[in-house]
């Protein structure tokens, strides 16, 4: 019966989008399916990235900690989320590994506490690149739109032929720290039905099954985000407790379950900047002990854009200061945009030098 039911709402919601032809606009873009399964997973070879501990666990480590002032924070080189501040521990997912800037998987953020933004097209991007992008996934041509207070979602979802849809509805923090929205219209080919779901005793969880895992799920009608989940690595541990959509964007407020230790960061005048203290870091092929590092971005009148995964290329791009005796460092680095755009060598005495061609085996058996 609920089969029937739901194969005659189908048709019902199909007429209007069948008498005009089943229109539809595909992908102009082909990109690799994203699994977060996968991409969240953490296997190391016991010489990663050039660290090689006799055992995991046997070097004896403090915490590391991070406190990021207005970057623009890449988690891919096409998105990112406007911090425009936040706290937090950096977590080694392997006991006794140092916090390993190289690989992206082998950490976890924990939020201490923050605000962070994302506006429409970044948001866009995320669901159509990563959440919704996986073999038979029922929506695609995902696009979100931000209006005061509210939140828009419109695609296609596939129900026989690939339907347009929308559903427009209020956004709030749900009590375990996720994201709720709640639709008051929901539309497919530009036909309002939610009424007729109810009338059939069917929601939108019944007809679009999405794994949690991804970072969105329904349940009934309402959409459910999950900040820990929705976006690549590295994992975000923390909680959202306020929720404001503005004009062309959405700000999240967020809080997690520990403490994080106020430190001065070492340039003082720095407007935008991450500032990692603590604990052991391994940075390209050296590893710090009780590190401290602050990566200052060098065009001060616009957000720091840094992305995480190429953090090889803004240092190669920038320059780096031994601030004091501990080793602490300062690295100036250009934006993500402008990498490439300048000569790092501009203030280096005779110029450009000649550079010894680099060969992995040069250091081997060191």
């Amino acid at each position: 019966m609920k089969s029937t039911t739901r194969y005659l709402l189908t048709l019902l919601l199909l007429l209007p989008l069948v008498a005009c032809g089943g229109q539809r606009n595909p992908l102009s873009i082909e990109i690799p399916n994203y699994d977060p399964s996968q991409g969240n997973t953490y296997q190391p070879a016991p010489d990663t990235h050039g660290y090689q501990p006799t055992q995991p666990g046997t070097i004896a480590s403090s915490p590391t900690f991070t406190n990021m002032k207005n970057v623009f924070l890449r988690v891919d080189p096409e998105i990112g989320v406007m911090i425009n501040h936040m706290t937090g521990r950096l977590e080694p997912k392997r006991s006794g590994d140092p916090v390993i800037f190289d690989d992206v998987k082998s950490f976890i953020f924990h939020v201490g506490q923050g605000e962070l933004e994302i506006d429409e097209e970044n948001i866009s991007r995320l669901k159509n690149k990563y959440t919704f992008n996986f073999p038979d996934s029922p929506i695609k041509d995902v696009k979100v739109e931000f209006l005061p207070g509210r939140i828009k979602m419109s695609g296609k979802m596939k129900k026989l032929i690939w339907v347009p849809f929308s559903m427009e509805g209020t956004v709030s923090p749900t009590p375990d720290g996720k994201i709720l929205l709640t639709p008051s219209d929901i539309r497919t080919a530009g036909i309002p039905v939610k009424s007729m779901l109810s009338l059939f005793g069917l929601t939108t969880s019944k007809l679009i099954s999405i794994s949690a895992e991804r970072g969105l799920y329904f349940e009934g009608n309402n959409v459910i985000l999950d900040p820990g989940t929705l976006f690549p690595p590295p994992k975000l541990d923390g909680a959202v407790t306020r929720v404001e959509v503005l004009q062309g964007k959405m700000r999240l407020y967020m809080q997690g379950r520990e403490n994080i230790p106020q430190r001065v960061a070492p340039d003082l005048s720095a407007r935008n900047y991450m500032h990692v203290f603590g604990g052991n870091i391994l940075i390209m092929n050296e590893l710090q002990r009780g590190a401290e590092l602050q990566m200052v971005d060098m065009q001060p009148n616009t957000p720091f854009d840094f992305y995480l995964g190429e953090y090889k290329r803004h240092l190669r791009a920038g320059y780096v200061k031994v601030v004091n005796d501990q080793g602490s460092l300062i690295t100036l680095m250009p934006d993500y945009t402008q990498l490439g755009k300048g000569d790092v060598w501009d203030q280096y005495p005779g110029g450009q030098p000649n550079l010894r061609p680099y060969s992995s085996s040069q250091f081997q058996g060191r």
